[in-house]
């Protein structure tokens, strides 16, 4: 949005018509160049995880990524989640915290 000056409504569709743009995004590997040093820990998706993604996708009615997400932390004991999506709070023992 920023870096073009375009409005949120319509991103993605607008970067994909015109996916040239997309090389001129930097910030975002900037940013995660920086992941190490905020203490942040990053966990390697495996197949396993996959597979229980797939799992969990069918059996809460989630997107493939949400999935992912719910595996994610189920494998790291995480339960807090900080989202807009609604879809997580049909998973039982994920509380989900909407920013303001």
């Amino acid at each position: 949005m920023d870096r073009f000056g375009w409005p949120m409504a319509g991103l993605a569709a607008r970067l994909r018509k015109r996916h040239a743009e997309i090389r001129k995004l930097t910030v975002f590997e900037q940013a995660i160049n920086e992941v190490p040093q905020l203490g942040i820990r990053v966990h390697e998706v495996t197949l396993d995880l996959v597979l229980t993604a797939a799992k969990l996708s069918r059996q809460h009615e989630l997107l493939s990524g949400d999935a992912l997400v719910v595996a994610m932390m189920q494998a790291s004991g995480l339960s807090n989640l900080a989202s807009n999506d609604a879809d997580f709070d049909r998973v039982p023992g994920i509380a989900r915290y909407r920013p303001a």
